[in-house]
């Protein structure tokens, strides 16, 4: 019951977006606004936890979210092994990629080390945009599974092993992805109460004072970023299951990356649940525009979700968490507060 008590709210968000799909029946666009939400929620805790725990920002997370959309496709279309061996595997070279890259680079700080990452995922970008094997700028397009592998994708239990999307039915696809998505959660959650969570939180506020106590900073931020880029690359696995196609265009520009960040920002840096607030405020504000608009006002999305986080950055830094605290504490102080008065009049 204490367990349940205190996480009520995780529990709350993860019920909605079960029940909220099978309740509406085969509405693609909310399926798919759901799908993109934790797709991006996932990149968005990777992001969160090497920014909003450790304190070093990254402008490159694209790179390893990349790694891992290309790692379960290649796999999957020249090897034909299924996107869940893909995806660790993946996990694994980006991981395998960040603690190479970051060796040396956290010896940068600051906005140095931001615009380092920023040019790793550069870096990848041009080179995927070249490279012959992986289609070069013509990306790769993911064959239908039934073509793949005979018979193996029929049954329910088949679909779900090769992470198979049938376009009538999101709605499988959905549910392990969202399956996915509560065990990155449940990860980001107990790392964050974890001695590494304490760890890395006090490298954020100061490395010096970290160092005085026997934590090596840069150790953590090692350990921290190669998680951090696992848990990328799986969503980046997931990305690339959905569209059923990618390129260097579309898994490793900056404007990627920036999703991450934004939506962490918005919803409440430094805390697991920042990124799953942020992508449900983006990805609904943009279904909602679409269907105001028609589509004839693109863009008019990104102008106010742009606009709430020149707000939020200005007035509340924590993001909408922090907002929800403040009312939450100012009510508890009006409640404590009349409690007090109801006792003196009694007496």
């Amino acid at each position: 019951m204490v367990m349940l008590k205190k996480y009520r709210f995780a529990i709350v968000i993860f019920a909605a977006l079960f029940l909220i799909p099978l309740t509406i029946g085969n509405n693609t666009d909310v399926h798919n606004v759901i799908i993109y939400m934790l797709i991006y929620a996932m990149a968005g805790e990777a992001w969160n936890l090497i920014t909003g725990f450790t304190g070093q920002t990254s402008f490159g997370h694209a790179a390893y979210f990349g790694i891992g959309a290309y790692t379960s496709t290649v796999l999957l279309e020249y090897f034909h092994i299924t996107p869940w061996v893909g995806m660790f595997t993946g996990g694994i070279i980006a991981a395998a990629l960040a603690f190479v890259i970051n060796f040396k680079m956290f010896r940068l700080k600051g906005h140095y080390f931001a615009i380092a990452t920023l040019c790793v995922a550069e870096i990848l970008r041009v080179l995927f945009s070249k490279w012959s094997y992986v289609g070069a700028g013509d990306g790769i397009a993911l064959t239908p599974i039934n073509t793949l592998v005979e018979g193996s994708s029929k049954s329910a239990w088949g679909k779900i092993a090769w992470l198979s999307l049938d376009v009538r039915n999101r709605i499988p696809f959905l549910i392990v992805t969202l399956a996915v998505f509560i065990l990155v959660f449940i990860l980001c959650l107990a790392l964050e109460h974890s001695k590494l969570g304490f760890y890395w939180k006090a490298i954020r506020e100061s490395h010096e004072v970290a160092e005085s106590v026997g934590v090596n900073p840069r150790n953590y931020k090692l350990a921290a970023m190669c998680i951090s880029a696992f848990l990328a690359a799986v969503g980046g696995t997931f990305f690339a299951q959905f569209f059923k196609y990618i390129d260097a265009e579309t898994v490793f520009p900056l404007s990627v990356s920036m999703i991450f960040v934004l939506v962490t920002v918005l919803g409440g840096i430094g805390n697991v649940y920042g990124p799953i607030i942020g992508s449900a405020i983006y990805y609904s504000l943009e279904l909602w525009m679409r269907r105001l608009t028609g589509g004839s006002g693109s863009g008019l999305n990104l102008i106010i979700f742009g606009l709430l986080i020149v707000l939020v950055t200005c007035f509340e830094p924590q993001g909408i968490i922090g907002v929800a605290k403040r009312i939450q504490s100012r009510f508890t102080r009006k409640k404590e507060a009349g409690g007090d008065g109801k006792i003196e009049t009694h007496s």
